[in-house]
């Protein structure tokens, strides 16, 4: 039953994540950067004090663990919200969601680095043509007649590596912490940071709120706060929480598509034929990188 709870979180997660970067792009088209950044973890904290007036829990953590939970934070949601909104502040939601397929080899990568699991050959091989489909995306991009955005896909690319080293830290972490902890505490830590980061970059109060009138910014921010930010780090964490954090990562995948179709359908983005065969050479790569372990059983790369 907790088995089937997780896997459940991860497709929601997966859902609400592939549907968060259209959301982004359309608030980019209202608001800066710095603004949007704070008003999502402002609903995402008011949002999360809401839960906690519905279902309160023991914050009480030591030394220790708070430490554990600040380094967390550094990477999610400080650096992964950062360079997301920088990347898709400068890049389309298609190239976005294409390059976002390499999130599950990165995550395997870092894994076999962090929590000491090998690499098998057929893995290796995997991560090897996920990221030479990326290459091949921006190479196609660049030889073009479409604007280069180099700049903010190595933004996206950044959080990835910010993302999957959340996921990895985070299934360490739950061992002792228990994943609402985690959730309130990162969610709180950005409200603070980027609030105080908007309003000492000069952001007026009167900003603040006036850009809430506007129906499609406040929708685009209600669903970047309370559902992108606050739900997807309850389901996340949860997910890795009862399952591999490999498995976990393959659902990335239903995140790519919905996020390559909500370019292409709804913000009718440009998508060419190499967007196809790199977003192909990608997934390959993710299905060599999670396949069965059994089928090649002595094949490390250690």
């Amino acid at each position: 039953m907790k088995k089937n709870s997780a896997l459940l979180a991860t497709v929601a997660f997966s859902i609400i994540l592939g549907l968060s970067f259209m959301f982004l792009k359309i608030s980019l088209t209202y608001g800066g950067q710095l603004l949007i950044l704070a008003q999502r973890f402002t609903f995402a904290f008011l949002a999360l004090l809401l839960f906690l007036a519905i279902k309160p829990i023991n914050l009480r953590l030591n030394k220790k663990e708070a430490l554990v939970v600040f380094i967390i934070s550094l990477f999610y949601p400080i650096l992964f919200f950062t360079s997301q909104i920088m990347g898709l502040d400068q890049s389309t939601v298609t190239e976005a969601g294409i390059i976002q397929a390499i999130a599950p080899a990165i995550t395997v990568l870092l894994a076999s680095l962090f929590l000491k699991e090998h690499i098998r050959i057929i893995q290796g091989t995997g991560i090897f043509l996920s990221i030479a489909g990326v290459i091949f995306l921006q190479w196609m991009n660049s030889s073009g007649d479409d604007d280069f955005h180099l700049i903010g896909n190595l933004w996206i690319i950044v959080s990835i590596f910010a993302t999957a080293s959340w996921q990895v830290m985070s299934r360490s972490a739950t061992k002792s912490i228990a994943p609402l902890q985690i959730t309130v505490y990162i969610v709180s830590i950005g409200f603070l940071f980027f609030n105080t980061v908007y309003f000492i970059n000069e952001g007026s109060a009167k900003e603040y709120i006036d850009s809430l009138t506007k129906i499609p910014y406040l929708f685009s921010i209600l669903f970047l706060g309370v559902l992108s930010t606050l739900g997807t780090s309850l389901l996340s964490i949860y997910a890795v929480s009862k399952l591999p954090v490999i498995q976990v990562s393959v659902f990335n995948n239903v995140a790519t598509l919905i996020t390559i179709l909500s370019g292409v359908l709804i913000l009718s983005e440009p998508f060419h034929y190499f967007h196809v065969i790199g977003a192909v050479i990608i997934i390959l790569g993710v299905v060599l990188v999670n396949t069965k372990r059994s089928i090649w059983p002595k094949q490390q790369i250690k």
